[in-house]
């Protein structure tokens, strides 16, 4: 289990380098290595401020595929999908959240799970308009934070766990 996180942390961090070379709106959303199939897939999940297509996906897939065929710390005949994080996704960065003010979220805190609308981001945490009244919550206190769609009582959950 140590050596998956410690190629997940050594994929992390070449990719994101490769993407602010290639792709410089592009950021790394999350990196994973799964090994629970037939073949080991690596996984990623990708965005920029505005939201990234599926075209973006392609390209960045074609592009990362090419340079990652020799790398020997990577296991031989890996699977590579190259997705959005999805509107069921927890957001995992400040720039998601940045990207979502406007928005409803459910936010995972330690005292329970609030929602409401996300009204601010800052360097100390996030501003929510929660039962009529502005919240401010510090980044240290939230578990997870999900995006959720209007007039829903719960977060979309992603399928892809």
């Amino acid at each position: 289990m140590q050596a998956l996180r410690e190629i997940e942390e050594k994929l992390t961090k070449w990719v994101s380098a490769h993407l602010t070379e290639a792709f410089p709106q592009v950021f790394l959303v999350e990196a994973r290595l799964r090994v629970h199939g037939p073949q080991p897939e690596v996984c990623l999940r990708v965005d920029t401020d505005k939201g990234i297509t599926l075209d973006e996906c392609v390209k960045i897939h074609l592009f990362l595929r090419g340079k990652m065929e020799g790398l020997e710390w990577l296991p031989e005949n890996f699977g590579l999908s190259v997705s959005s994080p999805g509107i069921g996704s927890p957001l995992r960065l400040r720039r998601q959240y940045v990207q979502n003010i406007g928005r409803m979220l459910a936010v995972r805190t330690k005292s329970g799970t609030l929602r409401g609308r996300l009204l601010n981001v800052t360097e100390e945490g996030i501003q929510l308009r929660h039962s009529q009244r502005s919240r401010f919550i510090p980044w240290n206190e939230i578990h997870t934070a999900r995006v959720e769609l209007p007039n829903s009582r719960r977060p979309i959950r992603s399928k892809s766990r």
